[in-house]
């Protein structure tokens, strides 16, 4: 039997809408996709997560060719319109995932997800500059330690973790021992799964179930302790090679290289993540991803890291993502300085992109819309004087200093309050 693709073929329409739910377990919320505008619930509607009333307006608008209200959504649309592959038209060339009830009524907009992203709560070990203290408890506990801060747009506090999750993980399992048959793909995102006990709960139960057809992944930052990342290798390599689960992916986030990098990731330290994914590498068995966010303070060290990757997918196969910072603090986006000043830095990385493959075709057109929505930005003078006060009250928390580290970015900022 051949590949089965997604059969709704309007302008607008998204796998991710149909076959895909993120749920955020520590706040009690649901999405369609990670990116996606959060839906409430509760242990009560707990099992219509992927159903809710809101899901399901959006599929019946996209069935019309028309976006979602939902604004999220157009970070999608944004990159469409110039000119680049969004995350829905990548989707859209996946096989395999769509919902069974599909097959009996192409128009079906209440249906069982395929593939599900679970951010069980936000235990991370890095406080990374366009992250939330929702999705990073070290940087939730920075946040509670100086109050909260507002000053010139920016404001910055801590999060309350929902009362209810104890109640929200009991309902989890419950569906899991339901449903998790149903599903191609299961995704642990975090804080940073590897520090998380539930990320070994979960290894525990597809240990002792039977899911040959899943693929499970996981995001990590790789900042561990070298034996502790052995300990789950083998863990991985042994629930593939029993058959056990079908594979395993890890999408490994790194953004740059430098000091600039070790800056912006709070808490890295690019040796190591070095280290550690080269220890990877020497496992065939296992699926690897890296995904770069591009922000403002990232791409001009952007270039050394794909070279890096180059030489790495030389030996092997390394699936390779871009985000722009999304949904995070709207001025760290590199478009609000204008379309000047990383021009010569986006066509050095896209000069710099292989082609061989079609994954690197697909990481190519990705790269090519976020360069062409940038070079139709104008500088925004209200957003650059938040970048200044984030990063001057960053330093003042942490001791650290960005002048040293961004010189060229003073220049950009000289003539900021």
């Amino acid at each position: 039997m051949g590949d089965k693709y997604f059969p709704i073929k309007t302008a607008t329409a998204c796998q991710l809408k149909w076959n895909w739910s993120t749920l955020y377990l520590y706040k009690g919320v649901t999405a369609s996709c990670h990116r996606a505008g959060h839906g409430q619930l509760t242990p009560e509607t707990f099992d219509t997560f992927h159903n809710t009333e809101k899901k399901q307006s959006e599929r019946r608008r996209m069935l019309d060719g028309l976006w979602p209200e939902d604004s999220s959504c157009y970070y999608c649309r944004d990159i469409e319109q110039s000119g680049g592959s969004s995350d829905r038209m990548r989707h859209l060339a996946i096989p395999n995932q769509s919902p069974p009830e599909l097959d009996q009524d192409p128009t079906a907009v209440v249906v069982q997800p395929t593939v599900l992203e679970v951010f069980f709560n936000n235990q991370c070990n890095l406080s990374c500059l366009y992250c939330a203290p929702e999705l990073s408890s070290r940087m939730n506990q920075e946040y509670k330690k100086y109050g909260k801060f507002e000053k010139n747009g920016v404001v910055l506090e801590s999060f309350p973790i929902d009362s209810d999750y104890s109640t929200m993980l009991a309902k989890f399992w419950q569906w899991m021992n339901r449903h998790s048959t149903g599903l191609s793909r299961f995704t642990i995102a975090g804080g940073e799964g590897f520090y998380q006990p539930e990320f070994e709960t979960c290894l525990d139960y597809f240990e002792s179930t039977e899911h040959p057809d899943l693929e499970l992944c996981t995001i990590t930052n790789l900042m561990l302790d070298s034996n502790k990342l052995e300990v789950f290798v083998q863990r991985f390599k042994k629930l593939v090679t029993s058959g056990k689960l079908k594979r395993v992916d890890l999408t490994c986030s790194i953004d740059c290289l430098g000091p600039e990098q070790e800056y912006t990731r709070y808490g890295m330290k690019v040796n190591t993540w070095i280290a550690n994914f080269e220890r990877l590498l020497q496992e065939p068995w296992l699926t690897l991803h890296i995904n770069q966010t591009i922000s403002v303070l990232t791409i001009k060290t952007m270039p050394a890291l794909i070279e890096k990757i180059k030489v790495w997918k030389s030996h092997r196969e390394i699936g390779h993502f871009f985000s722009v910072v999304t949904p995070g603090p709207s001025y760290l986006v590199p478009n609000i300085l204008g379309n000047s000043v990383f021009k010569q830095d986006f066509d050095c990385i896209l000069n710099s992109m292989p082609t061989a493959t079609d994954q690197d075709q697909l990481a190519m057109q990705c790269m090519e819309g976020i360069a062409h929505n940038y070079s139709q930005s104008q500088p925004n003078s209200n957003e650059i004087l938040k970048l200044k006060t984030y990063l001057d009250e960053t330093d003042r928390r942490r001791g650290t200093n960005w002048v040293e580290v961004f010189p060229w970015l003073v220049k950009e900022l000289e003539h900021v309050v």
